[in-house]
Parts: structure tokens; sequence; C-alpha cells
């Protein structure tokens, strides 16, 4: 008896250069997907897309990032994911700025059918020097979260917080053609203590002008979910 297999994985992440970018009304960022697809003895598919993309003005800088992650084996869902943010900040004096960000996270697969916050608050750029540099921001705003079932403590179904947010994005540029990036943020509820954190680590290198290939660490920690559920996710990337 013979048994056939057959793999295929490709991960591409699509940098819009410099002259793109001009092009683009000021536009530029990373454009990323990847796929593997194993058949024969195991069947899996694991599809991810992701963008992060900003335009910087004179006096206003949007950023837009959105993520999604699908993953299935023998034919059935393991994990599905889709989150979004958009942050508009606005540049009052020098490296000073004030912002206002809205995120949306749905993930089939943890205690929330979905969560999500408006938050404005106050940032700064720490430092720059070519093009890396360090911000670190605060703000408050309102958090909303839906569960996939009845809280026994609330006897409610979902969550709703004034929420405090720190953040930090730090960029250093290793190379002409390699970069460092920590990306860093922490949004608790003033009224319970409650905390969500995110942390991206990640290198890039440039294979070609518009082609890189990226390697990226996620830890994400949930201070207060439902039992059986567990407080910390992990993800490495490439």
């Amino acid at each position: 008896m013979t048994t056939k297999k057959t793999y295929l994985a490709a991960a591409a992440i699509l940098t819009l250069a410099a002259p793109m970018a001009a092009a683009q009304d000021g536009w530029g960022g990373d454009v990323e997907a990847g796929v593997v697809l194993t058949s024969g003895n195991s069947e899996e598919r694991n599809i991810s897309t992701g963008a992060d993309i900003t335009r910087d003005w004179t006096d206003w800088r949007q950023n837009v990032s959105f993520e999604s992650r699908y993953t299935e084996q023998s034919d059935e869902r393991t994990a599905e994911r889709y989150s979004a943010s958009t942050q508009l900040d606005y540049k009052f004096t020098g490296d000073n700025y004030l912002f206002l960000r809205a995120s949306y996270d749905n993930d089939n697969f943890n205690a929330f059918q979905f969560q999500a916050s408006t938050i404005g608050g106050y940032g700064r750029r720490i430092w720059k020097e070519g093009e890396s540099y360090l911000d670190a921001s605060v703000g408050a705003g309102y958090r909303f979260s839906r569960l996939k079932s009845v809280d026994p403590d609330t006897g409610r179904n979902r969550r709703e917080d004034p929420t405090g947010r720190l953040a930090g994005d730090f960029r250093y540029q290793l190379s002409p053609t390699a970069s460092f990036r920590q990306k860093a943020e922490t949004e608790i509820g003033l009224d319970e203590g409650e905390y969500v954190a995110r942390s991206v680590t990640s290198v890039r290198a440039n294979l070609m002008e518009s082609l890189a290939i990226r390697v990226s660490y996620t830890v994400e920690r949930e201070s207060d979910v439902p039992e059986g559920f567990k407080n910390t996710d992990t993800m490495t990337t490439l």
C-alpha cells in the first residue's frame, strides 16, 4: 500500500517601499500573507493575513492594522480569529500628539464572542534617529466585551468597563535592510483592575525592494477569564 503526501508552505511579507508609499498619498507599511497546506497522513490548512499601514501628514498621522488567522485540521476548525484597529494622531507640538483609537477582536476559540474598545489620550515620540524611534502613550476610554456564556459572578454575558491604556512602540534600524520592533500595550479596567496585555516582538529583513521576511513572537494575556480557559496565548510566525 502506497501513501501519498503533499506539502505546500508559503509565507510572504510585501513591504511598501518609500517610492510606492509616496505614490499612494503617503500611505506605507506592511501587508503579509501565509498559507500551509498538508495532505496524506495528516490534513491541515493554516491561512493567515495581516496589514499594518500608516499615513503621515504634517499635523496628522493615521494607522490601520488588521490580522486574521484560520486553522483547520481533518476538516475541523481549530483556530479562527479576526482583529482590527485604527488610530488617528494629532501632532499638536513637535513630538507630542493626541490620539483617538478604536479596536475590535473576534476569536472563536476563546471565552469572548468579541471585544471592542474606544480610547483617547496623549502620546509622545520620545526618541527618533533616522528610521528608528520610540513612542509612548497613555489614555482612557471604554471597553465592551461579550462573553460566550453567562458570567456566574455577575449573571450577565457581557462586560462594560471604563478603561485605561498604556502603550509603547520601539523600532530600531539594525542595518539598511533589517530592523527590530517591539510593540507593547495594556488596557486596564478602572473599576475592577482586570487587564488585557499584548506584546509583539519582531525582526524584519528585506529580501528585495518590496519583499521582506519577518519573524515575530506574540504574547497575549487576559487577567480575568472564565473557568476552563487559559490566561495566556502565544504565537510565533514566519
